[in-house]
């Protein structure tokens, strides 16, 4: 008799021991919101928790690409401006009735634009990305997460100069060589509108592609967040079922235990 009371007294403890894990683990759960999960969701959760960083990494890659772009475009209306502005002088310098002295002192202010031309083009540059500048690199954005090319974006600089807009030599210093700058400046302003299309035109792509890898990550992220929440009002009724249980086998293995001992006293 003892011993049958002894085993199932075992048989107790062990599932209170259960219980008891069981509670700790339901109340981890509510404390978190977040439930443990089986190996299959542990799977799935880890590799749609990895695909919603890297949708989110790719945004901000983007992002810095469009900052590298807004400096570009901000650079190409200053151009503008002083291309303009040159163009003025230029066409002052081509009046038939100007001195010699007058024609000098607008070729030193129409210098002085055409070297302002060419430092804000070298100074257009964000963390060493240029994409305005000749002969540096391509601005490379990954805009992907599955790698290879497909994953990433390349922008090609403009090679924009003054060489390249044709008013590295321009001067104003006769009525000739002004009207040939008001030309070269003619064409250099075209240019740079087609230049500042361009940009308008990537910057926008970029936007949209920035925009659907965020709303990709934020889905992602949200059904992660599925995944992992618990049912708090089905946790609670399972924690007070939890105690119920756990209370009814401490008063199961008092009452065993006083009878085992009652039945020790019958064999002395």
């Amino acid at each position: 008799m003892p011993n049958i009371i002894s085993s199932l007294s075992t048989t107790l403890t062990s599932g209170i021991n259960s219980v008891q894990k069981e509670i700790v683990d339901t109340q981890t759960q509510l404390s978190t919101g977040i439930k443990i999960l089986n190996a299959a969701e542990i799977g799935i959760v880890t590799r749609l928790s990895a695909q919603a960083a890297g949708y989110k990494n790719v945004s901000q890659n983007i992002a810095a690409g469009t900052n590298v772009i807004n400096v570009g475009q901000t650079t190409l209306t200053s151009i503008s401006t002083i291309l303009s502005q040159a163009k003025d002088i230029a066409t002052q310098a081509a009046n038939a009735g100007l001195q010699t002295s007058d024609r000098t002192a607008l070729n030193t202010t129409f210098g002085q634009l055409v070297a302002q031309i060419s430092n804000l083009i070298a100074n257009a540059a964000v963390n060493g990305e240029n994409v305005l500048i000749t002969g540096g690199s391509s601005l490379t954005i990954q805009s992907g997460i599955t790698g290879g090319v497909a994953s990433r974006t390349t922008i090609s600089n403009l090679g924009m100069s003054t060489t390249t807009l044709l008013i590295d030599t321009s001067t104003v210093t006769s009525q000739a060589s002004a009207q040939t700058a008001i030309d070269a400046l003619t064409s250099a302003l075209s240019t740079v509108s087609t230049f500042q299309s361009t940009l308008s035109a990537t910057k926008t792509g970029l936007e949209a592609s920035a925009a659907a890898s965020l709303s990709l990550s934020t889905n992602l992220q949200a059904t992660v967040d599925t995944i992992q929440s618990v049912d708090q009002t089905a946790l609670q009724a399972r924690l007070q079922q939890l105690n119920n249980q756990q209370s009814i086998d401490y008063y199961l293995i008092a009452q065993m235990n006083t009878a085992a001992a009652a039945a020790l006293t019958l064999f002395r």
